[in-house]
């Protein structure tokens, strides 16, 4: 019985095998149309589409599509009654029934993720998409029953007048004109005129106005407008919860009361690089997971605003007291004004969180972290976990980040520096750090950056194994060590290939033996390169892949 049993199980782990990497090849990658759809995956689109093709086929079927003459009582003239109504009908239903699918979409305490294991911010894709197709539905609604209504029956225009005056009419007016207003106000042009924080804003208030007046336009639908306005409460109500559990109590025996954290503010970089760096310790009931984001709010700034952070630092199990580290790059708007606030003692900040999933997956041996920028954030902390949970010591686990100039990895100096300290006792781990916008002669002339002279920083160049024990954080230490194991690359104006970073890894991988798990965080033309890159894997290992994405 063990040999036809094990055969079974082997056909059908190849099967499996086989499925995963045509799903992966097919997929994973960006999907066409970028001009309309941005950088997302095929299989984003691939959901779409079935959801536009069920709309499509339940929008036409069951519908008698003929005309039928009837006259109107004592006058000559005649009404013309087609499947027009009918139709109108139908998808301004299929709208109704799409309100609160599309409202759970967009929850962050979304009930879609515990369900699917899928982080709350990949389904925003479907619900910018379902809410244009709610517009274009309540639009074809609107236009039929003016056709109908304003040139089929007679007479007119006292038909059409009589029809206006209607208060369930009105209704419908408008809740068209609200998501007519809600649909422009989300685009990015009004989103750059106007400001995030107003289009979050505004864009909650209509959306809770729009559901309201379709309940007052047919309130014989009100089974999907219940359960619209509810998950909007409710969203809203866990999100305040979580905040006040976090903050309210804080440690044991000092009493209630809503405790904000004290952020310490530093500035790094200059010019058009500059990055302001967060640090602060709180008390937890219980820590976070690697590669979890908070949501952060500054009150001194405002109450209103909050955009999602992932810490830096890793969650530490044995206390309650835990360190958070935060990179935000200086833009315009909040994060300018927070940079502004670099020379108060500290910041208040509060957090609601966490949230997404952890990572790496317990059952994964081998971990390839890709960041750019400040996506660093994301990778730094989950290669940290790789190691401590690394069974075997030669797991291959590489860790790669682009920056734009070698003074950007004073960001994390110390991490960094923590991070080569654990070459000797990791000896899967490799560090590639790529500066992609300074030459090796740029940044001798830069007189801030100090790079050793005996050490050549080429990528072929190799340091003394007892060099791996150098415990500088400076930029001096961070850029002395350059062999196969931490290395440094200056490539003057042009990014590395990700095809050979996920190449050379694959082949170490291989090597090791393991399920795979490729990570990444940074600018969204990384992400679609590497899904590109991932797409071509054909090992028959397991190979997950996760960019992290709030946008």
């Amino acid at each position: 019985m063990g040999g036809p049993t094990m055969s079974v199980g082997s056909s059908f782990d190849t099967l499996c095998d086989s499925f995963e990497r045509v799903k992966r090849k097919w997929l994973l990658p960006d999907a066409p149309m970028r001009w309309l759809f941005g950088r997302i995956s095929r299989l984003q689109v691939a959901v779409l589409a079935c959801f536009l093709v069920y709309l499509l086929v339940f929008s036409l079927v069951g519908i008698v599509y003929k005309t039928w003459i009837t006259p109107v009582e004592d006058s000559p003239l005649f009404n013309m009654r087609t499947g027009l109504g009918g139709w109108s009908d139908r998808i301004g239903a299929l709208a109704y029934a799409l309100t609160p699918f599309t409202i759970l979409l967009s929850n962050r305490e979304s009930v879609l993720s515990l369900v699917t294991g899928i982080p709350y911010q990949h389904f925003n894709f479907l619900h910018r998409w379902l809410g244009r197709i709610i517009f274009v539905q309540g639009f074809l609604h609107t236009l039929g029953w003016t056709v109908v209504e304003g040139k089929l029956y007679q007479p007119q225009p006292e038909e059409y007048v009589a029809l206006m005056s209607q208060m369930y009419i009105i209704f419908g007016v408008v809740a068209m004109f609200l998501i007519t207003l809600m649909l422009l106000l989300s685009t990015k042009t009004a989103i750059r005129w106007f400001g995030y924080e107003f289009f979050k804003v505004t864009h909650w208030t209509i959306a809770v106005l729009y559901v309201a007046a379709c309940w007052g336009h047919w309130d014989r639908l009100w089974c999907w407008m219940v359960p619209s306005l509810a998950l909007i409460a409710i969203d809203q109500a866990v999100r305040g919860l979580r905040t006040c559990y976090l903050h309210m109590g804080g440690k044991r025996g000092a009493g209630l009361g809503f405790k904000c954290a004290h952020a310490q503010v530093t500035l790094l970089g200059e010019d058009d690089d500059i990055v302001v760096r967060l640090d602060f310790e709180y008390v937890h009931r219980e820590p976070w997971q690697t590669g979890q984001h908070f949501y952060l709010s500054f009150p001194s700034l405002s109450i209103w605003q909050s955009h999602p952070f992932t810490p830096s630092s890793l969650p530490d199990l044995t206390t309650r007291v835990q360190h958070h580290t935060y990179l935000l790059r200086v833009r315009k708007g909040q994060t300018s004004q927070l940079a502004a606030l670099a020379t108060q003692s500290t910041v208040p900040a509060i957090l609601t969180g966490p949230y997404g999933h952890g990572h790496p997956r317990h059952e994964t041996q081998n971990v390839l972290a890709v960041a750019g920028g400040t996506g660093v954030t994301f990778t730094l902390p989950v290669v940290q976990e790789a190691l401590h949970q690394a069974i075997v010591p030669q797991a291959a686990v590489d860790f790669v980040w682009v920056v734009r100039k070698a003074q950007d990895l004073l960001w994390l100096a110390t991490e960094l520096s923590h991070l080569k300290s654990l070459l000797k006792a990791a000896p899967g781990l490799r560090v590639f750090i790529f500066v992609s916008r300074e030459s090796r002669q740029d940044s001798r002339q830069d007189s801030r950056l100090i790079e050793p002279e005996k050490v050549p920083l080429d990528h072929a160049s190799s340091a003394s194994s007892s060099s791996l024990s150098s415990d500088s954080t400076g930029l001096e230490g961070l850029l002395a060590i350059n062999n196969s194991r931490w290395n440094v690359a200056f490539l003057g104006d042009h990014h590395p290939s990700a095809s050979q970073i996920v190449a050379e890894f694959m082949d170490r991988a291989s090597i090791q033996g393991g399920n795979v798990e490729i990570v990444g965080s940074g600018p969204e033309e990384m992400g679609s390169d590497l899904r590109s890159t991932v797409s071509k894997i054909t090992t028959r290992e397991a190979v997950s892949f996760y960019w992290d994405s709030r946008e």
